[in-house]
């Protein structure tokens, strides 16, 4: 065999080895499930395989890019309230997001479009607030830490990926498009260090606030389902883009 022709087919050899490198093998967390399968099965294969994925999404698992959801960190919200209130929040921590349960699970592979519905029995959020106003007729200002409890959450996901073809030629999918929705039974929010740390009116004011929780959930709860949105999205996507479509979808 001539010198160019072998030297050209060991580099094709390479570039078949180093694109099937590329495809990672499936690890034992990651369940994947028949998509030939009847629908109603898959779909259940699905639901078993994201609970089995639950632990290692709070924990994080960094050799396969998926950051830690516990807690969940969240930079910067900013949301008025009333027209008289401003509110700005930095260096959120959320907790138990990652302890949501399935409730509903609709899928269309041939799309790749995703429901999912979860219940979320409790969200835990602390982090750092700032503030300046009137709630009712009452002045409010200061600045410290605060805490967010909310219980009997229920989350809507929508969830649309896309395929693609990769710069190794495998054919694999992202996430396009992540939205949740969000709602609250009930829940409180207790704002620390109110003018100066001076208790009687810091809990005169964080219980005006409370006695108007809608009002705050109303501004809050659009600006928490974006940041969750968003977070997930980036989870889902760092572990689906590791695959290819054949190793996520077998026989689809």
């Amino acid at each position: 065999m001539a010198p160019a022709k072998a030297t050209f087919i060991a580099i094709l050899l390479a570039m078949a080895t180093i694109g099937a490198l590329a495809q990672r093998e499936i690890p034992e967390f990651l369940h994947v499930c028949d998509a030939g399968a009847e629908l109603r099965k898959f779909e259940q294969c699905v639901v078993e395989s994201i609970m089995k994925l639950q632990p290692y999404l709070k924990m994080g698992v960094p050799e396969y890019n998926i950051p830690l959801l516990e807690p969940l960190k969240l930079k910067r919200l900013t949301f008025t309230p009333t027209a008289t209130l401003r509110i700005q929040a930095k260096d959120i921590d959320v907790y138990e997001a990652s302890n949501f349960r399935i409730s509903k699970l609709k899928t269309d592979v041939k799309n790749l479009y995703f429901h999912v519905d979860v219940s979320l029995p409790n969200i835990r959020v602390e982090g750092d607030y700032d503030v300046d106003g009137k709630i009712l007729v009452l002045p409010i200002r200061g600045s410290g830490p605060f805490h967010g409890n909310f219980k009997n959450c229920t989350g809507s996901c929508r969830i649309q990926a896309e395929k693609y073809i990769d710069s190794d030629g495998v054919e694999k999918i992202r996430i396009s498009d992540f939205k949740m929705k969000i709602t609250v039974g009930r829940g409180t929010i207790k704002f620390d260090n109110l003018f100066n740390g001076e208790k009687a009116l810091g809990d005169v004011v964080n219980s005006a606030i409370n006695n108007n929780f809608e009002v705050f959930l109303k501004e809050l709860i659009p600006l928490l389902e974006k940041a969750l949105s968003d977070a997930f999205r980036v989870t889902a996507d760092n572990i689906v883009t590791q695959f290819s479509f054949a190793q996520l979808f077998p026989n689809a």
